[in-house]
């Protein structure tokens, strides 16, 4: 559950810190703009952003994680300063350096999203805005599996459910040998059937499609 205080607390430090790194893009200062993303992660967190961004995910997690509790805040101060320096970078045409960050963003962000139980409260979240704009830029990138799987989660949990179907058969062409996959698909149906129509044809689905999904991932499962 995303602490109230903490958002408050964000997004006061974000909105400062994001409005300099927007006047230094701005003013075509990309490397003081890199420089000060740099020192906000030393400052914050101890880590340099070479040290940050040469770090797994899950690496990034364990950093986040004391004794099995996600420190929210600084998970989303980092996945935050992430996405900031993707952007930069993104202004510099440098995808090399924008994809890996975009990347580690989104994973952080979804950390945090997936761990609520309301879908109204993911969309009314601040962060939302960030983790679908995101997406939006890694659109025209073939995602790793790992993150297929959490965005799947994503798009499942906001009531997006033809998008989650599409990268549960995606990820079944890519692993058709993963038995864990297939009951994974089998339980995503079967919360489908448990939806209202209503639900369902906001969700870009239908009944009948629910009964199709599961015919045709049974098939292919044999």
């Amino acid at each position: 559950m995303i602490n109230r205080d903490y958002l408050l607390r964000m997004i006061e430090q974000f909105t400062r810190a994001v409005a300099r790194i927007i006047f230094l893009r701005e003013a075509n200062r990309h490397q003081d703009a890199l420089i000060f993303i740099d020192d906000l992660f030393r400052q914050s967190l101890g880590l340099g952003s070479s040290q940050i961004n040469s770090a797994s995910e899950d690496m990034l997690l364990a950093l986040v994680t004391s004794l099995g509790t996600l420190n929210v805040e600084k998970c989303l101060w980092i996945a935050l300063l992430l996405k900031a320096e993707g952007d930069t970078y993104e202004d510099l045409e440098k995808e090399n350096e924008s994809y890996p960050r975009y990347l580690k963003s989104l994973f952080l962000f979804l950390e945090v999203m997936l761990r609520e139980e309301d879908s109204n409260t993911i969309k009314e979240s601040p962060y939302f805005v960030e983790t679908e704009e995101i997406l939006t830029r890694l659109d025209a990138y073939e995602l790793p599996v790992k993150t297929k799987r959490q965005v799947m989660q994503y798009y499942e949990k906001t009531g997006r459910y033809a998008r989650a179907e599409d990268l549960l058969f995606e990820l079944v062409e890519t692993e058709p040998a993963n038995a864990e996959l297939f009951a994974q698909g089998q339980a995503f149906y079967a919360r489908l059937q448990q939806k209202s129509d209503a639900d369902l044809v906001a969700g870009n689905f239908s009944r009948a499609e629910v009964e199709e999904g599961q015919e045709q991932l049974a098939q292919l499962e044999e």
